[in-house]
């Protein structure tokens, strides 16, 4: 089963609620980090963040068996949250644990 690396660009006070729907729903690890965003593209910026000229999001991260990709981005999409999400997918080719 192939299995790719599906990552979340959303708002700050919206990635509580989407990790934990992707998490409660899908049973997976999810991974967040906070990041800044700079550039031209503000199409998904609030009021402060066009001035500042600075994007505050969080990205979420999760390994996910590629059939699982529609129901993922479902449960984003129909969680309660304030802002556009982001997203984009990874094929993963190898992994694994060393311990």
């Amino acid at each position: 089963m192939s299995r790719v690396l599906l990552t979340l660009t959303c708002g700050v006070a919206d990635a509580e609620a989407i990790a934990a729907g992707l998490r409660d729903t899908l049973h997976v690890p999810v991974h967040q980090r906070a990041e800044t965003v700079l550039g031209r593209d503000f199409d998904d910026a609030g009021t402060v963040e066009r001035v500042a000229g600075a994007l505050a999001r969080i990205a979420i991260t999760l390994d996910i068996p590629a059939d699982q990709m529609a129901r993922a981005l479902d449960i984003a999409t129909t969680t309660r949250r304030r802002l556009p999400f982001r997203w984009h997918t990874v094929a993963i080719l190898d992994g694994g644990r060393i311990a």
